[in-house]
């Protein structure tokens, strides 16, 4: 079993540890901090880079943890108080709108001033959201208007149906009566 550590014992370890990690800066050598605490430079050398580093990183991991912690809680909280200032703003311009194309002009307007934020937070997500937003308060815009071509769908040529008109007319060979009402409907 190997013996323990020294320096992890001793009362002055604060002071010690804080010697040996600033040996760097100060210039300090392992031989005088030997020499003011009675421990050899291989037994202080060992401490440091046994116990000292590990410590360090296990310090440095847990800063990072409550760094990213901390900055997720006031991201969030920043994120329900522009919900909420949102929600407020917006709520009373709407109703404040004369008819649908002013409170178009409002939610666009608040659309675009979000995409903004969140372009220079560089929230790829969120900018995301408001952009789809913006384009589809545009799309609606453009529909009210009537400036978005309407779309026609002609199915008379489609083979599907032609293949399909040719199966119906096909199946009601022994009614004619009943063919024949078929092909006035389908001409309509």
């Amino acid at each position: 079993m190997p013996r323990p550590c020294g320096p992890c014992g001793d009362k002055r370890r604060n002071e010690l540890d804080r010697r040996l990690l600033e040996m760097e800066i100060s210039g300090e050598t392992y031989r005088g901090i030997s020499q003011d605490f009675g421990y050899s430079e291989d037994a202080l050398r060992r401490h440091k880079l046994r116990h000292l580093i590990i410590d360090l990183s296990e310090i440095k991991q847990a800063k990072e943890e409550a760094r990213v912690e901390a900055h997720e809680k006031v991201k969030a909280e920043e994120l329900e108080q522009t919900k909420a200032d949102v929600k407020e703003c917006m709520a009373t311009r709407l109703e404040n709108a004369a008819n649908f194309f002013d409170q178009l002009k409002e939610i666009r307007a608040k659309a675009a001033s979000l995409l903004d934020q969140a372009e220079g937070a560089r929230d790829l997500r969120a900018a995301g959201t408001f952009l789809k937003e913006l384009r589809e308060t545009i799309r609606l815009w453009a529909e009210l208007e009537g400036q978005l071509p309407q779309t026609q769908i002609t199915i008379v040529n489609n083979p599907e149906w032609v293949e399909l008109r040719a199966v119906i007319l096909t199946a009601l060979d022994d009614f004619p009566e009943a063919k024949k009402r078929v092909i006035d409907a389908i001409r309509k």
